[in-house]
């Protein structure tokens, strides 16, 4: 081969790619890499989406649960002397300081409640566009709701006529002595007074307890007085203790439930003590809204006074200030609420990438004019949303009352 065909021949092989070839290289390749982000955003959407659904339903079953455990409760220990009980004045106090009627306004998500507040098994505070506040109040005690006749001659002490008091088997003898009592007058001529919760003081006797085969328990029985934790919970006024007294048993300080239910700014579902025992607790997480509705015995639409809801009403018709006017009238409509119903729109933890959010959210849509809709903002659109809803039955409210 001469010299001219060898440098010939080097340069054909050192020509490499020509510019077509390199382009079509570049757009080869620009259109797999579309393809693989295309597949990659649809696959962490997907992802997101099946995560916030899971969330969410973590957060509705804990959300309920606890709900479930707090309403399902209201009215224990209380219903049988309702007609005393039912929207008499609570007063209570804590370390010497009242805390019902509350001294000051209530924190967020409470602020509409009212600082005084009288004894109701539920109630629920209407929300109007954000979640309503729902108020339960019940005793824990193995006496089962039956209210004891007492006597006192200065309000620092009970004077049980009734022998006996249920006490839970899991108790001890010593525990009983820091039970909590609510003391209400049975003899008023017209409408409910006040109540106090009292605490039996660390100084009683030990009592004694022993098997009572008909009540399936243990029972103590008092053979002196119990005094009174008046430091911390205060005396009983004259104006209970002079008409006739009744002191139903709330069971052990930490156990009855006065409580709050909301939900905050930062979308947790939180439990506020109304006897200040414990701080304020969040029970659930990504909850957007919560909604209530009573569940009343009312005979419209079906028969009264049969234990069976025949209505569901709105707190904005059936308002707080009707329940807790303080008139003897109301003690009736309070013994009809015999159930609530709850819807509970969850949110998922982070914004959702979606071709069709939902712009508004529809709760109770079988109930015609109870009706609920809830227009969603531009920024609330970003996040995927679950509705749950359920009745919780009031079981103590099926308890007919003493007469």
């Amino acid at each position: 081969m001469s010299p001219k065909q060898c440098c010939s021949e080097l340069r054909r092989r050192q020509a490499g790619l020509s510019i077509v070839e390199m382009m079509v290289g570049m757009v080869v390749g620009l259109i797999a890499s579309l393809v693989i982000m295309q597949s990659f955003s649809s696959s962490e959407a997907y992802r997101r989406n099946i995560s916030g659904a899971g969330d969410a339903l973590q957060s509705a079953a804990i959300a309920a649960q606890r709900l479930d455990l707090i309403i399902q409760e209201a009215g224990s220990g209380l219903a049988r002397g309702g007609q005393w009980v039912w929207g008499c004045k609570l007063l209570a106090n804590s370390s010497g300081n009242a805390v019902l009627p509350s001294a000051s306004a209530y924190p967020s998500p409470f602020a509409s409640v009212p600082q005084t507040l009288r004894a109701v098994p539920a109630a629920i505070i209407d929300g109007g566009e954000e979640s309503d506040v729902i108020i339960t109040m019940a005793g824990d005690s193995a006496s089962g709701n039956k209210g004891l006749a007492f006597s006192s001659a200065s309000g620092s002490s009970l004077v049980v006529q009734t022998p006996t008091i249920g006490i839970n088997l899991k108790t001890s003898a010593a525990a009983a002595a820091y039970d909590l009592f609510l003391a209400v007058p049975r003899k008023i001529a017209d409408d409910p007074g006040d109540c106090r919760i009292v605490q039996a003081a660390n100084t009683m006797t030990a009592p004694v307890m022993t098997s009572d085969a008909s009540l399936g328990l243990k029972v103590v029985t008092f053979s002196k007085v119990i005094p009174l934790n008046t430091q911390t919970y205060g005396a009983i006024e004259s104006s209970i203790y002079e008409k006739s007294p009744a002191a139903f048993h709330l069971g052990l300080r930490d156990n009855p439930n006065f409580t709050m239910l909301g939900v905050n700014s930062d979308k947790e579902l939180v439990q506020y003590d109304l006897l200040k025992r414990v701080d304020t607790q969040v029970v659930g997480e990504n909850i957007f809204l919560v909604k209530a509705l009573y569940g009343l015995d009312n005979g419209v639409g079906g028969d009264i006074n049969d234990n069976a809801v025949d209505e569901w009403v709105s707190p904005s018709k059936w308002t707080l200030a009707k329940l807790m006017d303080g008139k003897l009238a109301t003690q009736q409509d309070i013994g009809r609420i015999k159930a609530i119903r709850i819807a509970m729109v969850v949110r998922s933890s982070q914004p959702i990438a979606s071709d069709a959010p939902m712009t508004s959210i529809k709760l109770f849509q079988d109930l015609d004019s109870r009706q609920f809709s809830r227009t969603l903002s531009s920024d609330e659109q970003r996040y995927q949303y679950q509705v749950y809803e359920w009745v919780i039955p009031l079981r103590n409210m099926r308890t007919p009352p003493n007469i």
